[in-house]
């Protein structure tokens, strides 16, 4: 059975468009979404993320939504599914921001495979 791992020097998760992700409505307060707002670059990257080195610059005080264990036990998806559910989200994430065949996308699956 295959175990959801993050991986170093990805960051997918750290790009993201509030008006595609209608699922977080009932997640995230008017506060969060806020600081969501103020935390993105036009672009749609986070602004604390070193993208040329894929890094979070806030890694330790990073927001709770940026906490992955932490936010989806939020999802009742995460409750039924588990870490099937996590890597549904990070294979949708690496390929619609680095492509399919990317080496993000080559860790990761060595990454969920080899826990």
């Amino acid at each position: 059975m295959k175990s959801w791992n993050c991986i170093e020097n990805c960051g997918a998760c750290c790009k993201f468009d509030l008006n595609e992700r209608t699922d977080l409505e009932d997640k995230l307060n008017s506060e969060d979404i806020d600081l969501i707002v103020k935390m993105t670059s036009e672009d749609g990257w986070c602004k604390n993320m070193d993208r040329a080195n894929k890094k979070c610059l806030i890694y330790e005080n990073r927001p709770h939504f940026c906490r992955v264990t932490e936010f989806s036990i939020q999802f009742k998806e995460y409750l039924k599914f588990g870490d099937k559910f996590l890597i549904d989200c990070c294979k949708q994430h690496i390929s619609s921001n680095y492509g399919k065949k990317s080496k993000e996308m080559k860790n990761f699956k060595l990454a969920i495979t080899s826990k």
